[in-house]
C-alpha cells in the first residue's frame, strides 16, 4: 500500500487560489462597510437638514414680522412674534461649536436644533420684500458629518426660499427698534386706512370719508379744545385757529393768527 501527499505544485496552486477567494472576500467585506458607515453619515446629515429646515420653516410661515434689513446677507434670522411667550424669535449659528440655535424672547435660554454629530458649516438669510404679498426669506446653509475620517464624509448644501403666511398682529405699541428710522408706508396711498376711519387717496387725507378730494377731508365737525393759554402769534404760528374758552356769562373766543399788511403778525378775531 503506498500514500500519496500534496506536490509542492498542487501546494502552490491551492494557495493561490485560496489567496484569490480571501483577497475577493476582504474586498466585498470592506466595500460593504463603507457603504454601510456613508449610509449612517449620509442618513444623519439628511435627518438633522431636514430638522433644521422644517423648525426655520415653522417659524417663519407663523410669523409677524421678518425684523432683518432687505436684501442683506446675515447668520441670524429674527422673527416677530405674535405671542409674548415666543417673541423675538431668533435663529443663528454658532460658529464656536457649529451649531445651529433657537432662542424665543430676548433672555430665552438658547436651544440647539442640530447636535454635535454633524457641523453646520455656513447659514445664510436673506430677507426679500414682495410688495402685494408677504415678505420672505431666502436661506441657505450647509450640514457636513462631523468626522475626520474621509471615508464617512458627507455634505450636504441646501438653497431655498420660504415666505410667511400669517399675518401681521399686535398685541401690544408699535415701536420702532431705531428712533426716527423707520417709516409707515414708503410712498403715498401705500396703506388705505387706518380703522377704517383715516383713508388716503393720494397725498390727501380723509376722516371718516374714503375718497377725500382735499388736502384734509373731514366728515362731521372739527373741535379745538384749547384749554392751554394762547401763545404768541408768530411766524412758526401762522395759520393756527385757537379757541379761547371762557367762563359763564363771557362768550368764547375764536382767532387765527395772521400777517397783517404791515407785515406783523396778530390774532385776528373771528368770533
Amino acid at each position: 500500500m503506498s500514500t500519496k501527499g500534496f506536490t509542492l505544485i498542487e501546494l502552490l496552486i491551492f494557495m493561490a487560489i485560496f489567496s484569490i477567494v480571501m483577497v475577493a472576500f476582504l474586498s466585498v467585506l470592506v466595500l460593504m462597510s463603507s457603504v454601510q458607515i456613508r449610509n449612517i453619515s449620509s442618513t444623519e446629515v439628511n435627518q438633522q437638514s431636514q430638522f433644521l429646515l422644517s423648525n426655520i420653516q415653522r417659524y417663519i410661515e407663523s410669523s409677524s414680522l421678518i425684523e432683518m434689513p432687505v436684501g442683506v446677507s446675515t447668520s441670524t434670522l429674527k422673527l416677530r412674534m405674535a405671542r409674548d411667550s415666543e417673541d423675538p424669535i431668533y435663529i443663528y449659528l454658532n460658529t464656536s461649536d457649529n451649531i445651529v440655535y433657537l432662542k424665543q424672547t430676548n433672555s430665552g435660554t438658547p436651544q440647539a436644533l442640530t447636535t454635535s454629530k454633524v457641523k453646520v458649516t455656513s447659514l445664510n438669510f436673506i430677507k426679500k420684500s414682495n410688495p402685494g404679498a408677504k415678505d420672505s426669506v431666502s436661506i441657505s446653509f450647509v450640514v457636513e458629518y462631523n468626522t475626520n475620517n474621509i471615508k464617512q464624509k458627507f455634505v450636504r448644501s441646501l438653497l431655498t426660499s420660504i415666505a410667511r403666511v400669517s399675518a401681521a398682529t399686535f398685541d401690544s405699541d408699535i415701536r420702532a427698534s431705531t428712533t426716527n428710522t423707520y417709516k409707515i408706508g414708503a410712498q403715498a396711498a401705500e396703506w388705505q386706512s387706518i380703522n377704517n376711519t383715516i383713508f388716503f387717496s393720494g397725498s390727501n387725507v380723509g376722516i371718516g370719508i374714503s375718497s377725500p378730494q382735499m388736502n384734509l377731508e373731514i366728515n362731521g365737525g372739527l373741535r379745538l379744545n384749547t384749554s392751554n393759554s394762547r401763545p404768541e402769534c408768530s411766524a412758526s404760528v401762522r395759520g393756527t385757529f385757537w379757541v379761547i374758552q371762557n367762563g359763564t356769562g363771557v362768550k368764547d373766543n375764536v382767532s387765527v393768527c395772521v400777517k397783517n399788511a404791515s407785515d406783523t403778525y396778530e390774532w385776528a378775531t373771528i368770533y
